[in-house]
């Protein structure tokens, strides 16, 4: 059965959430295995252009088979509630390529939309501190906002992308 026939049924969120953790499972493992339809349309639908692919192929077919406002609400909501808790699995299978790594769906999985990013990096430009505003917001002190910075600055020592 199709995942969005699943869709139709009762208990259609726990189906989805676990065709969607099993389908990263098994990019990630063996992405050749053979599986149940929902979870190869997930597959495909990933490698073929990532959760944004995901999204658009739900939203065509739940709107050809007439779902309720309520339920593609829930749907794309559910899929966001997705990619967040699978933040590190999908960026993974970036990284491996397995998944295409498109700016729409870095967005989403870093919790950003464009403007969002855009407005960021306006006000680096601009020679404000973002990160430094955000820290001091949530109640870390500057000596907490330092140790990040070092710690940041090791990294990249360690792999050669800034001097010693």
């Amino acid at each position: 059965m199709a995942l969005i026939e699943n869709l139709e049924h009762e208990g259609w969120e726990k189906f989805l959430r676990d065709s969607f953790r099993y389908a990263l499972e098994v990019l990630k493992n063996d992405r050749f295995r053979s599986v149940g339809s929902s979870v190869d349309d997930l597959k495909s639908w990933l490698t073929a252009g990532g959760v944004a692919r995901v999204r658009e192929h739900l939203n065509k077919q739940m709107e050809m088979r007439r779902f309720p406002l309520s339920r593609k609400v829930a749907v794309n909501d559910c899929i966001e509630q997705l990619v967040q808790e699978n933040r590190g699995a999908l960026l993974d299978l970036m990284a491996d390529g397995i998944v295409p790594d498109t700016r729409q769906d870095q967005f989403e999985i870093y919790g950003l939309s464009e403007q969002d990013f855009q407005d960021i990096l306006s006000r680096i430009i601009a020679g404000k501190r973002p990160f430094e505003e955000w820290m001091h917001a949530h109640g870390h002190s500057d000596e907490e906002i330092e140790e990040i910075y070092r710690i940041i600055d090791q990294w990249l020592m360690q792999r050669g992308i800034i001097p010693h």
